[in-house]
């Protein structure tokens, strides 16, 4: 299957998939997917993305003034 998915996407579904608790397995499979649809260095210094803490918890943030392109992504039994 493959997914073609803007960087808002990604690092939205990056999130929601982070945030369940699973077992081992799942767990692994979950970082799996987490790790084909994570944004490169290049694509964060093209977004100028940044990492804040607040409040203790760690919050993304990146310039909605710019847009990469498109990623199309496999995902493979």
């Amino acid at each position: 299957m493959k997914l073609t998915l803007d960087h808002t996407q990604r690092l939205n579904l990056h999130a929601l998939l982070g945030a369940p608790r699973a077992d081992v397995g799942s767990s692994r499979a979950i970082w799996t997917v987490q790790d084909r649809i994570a944004l490169n260095a290049d694509e964060e210094r093209a977004l100028e993305l940044k990492r804040e803490v607040t409040g203790g918890q760690e919050r993304v943030v990146w310039s909605s003034n710019l847009s990469p392109p498109t990623k199309e992504i496999e995902f493979s039994d």
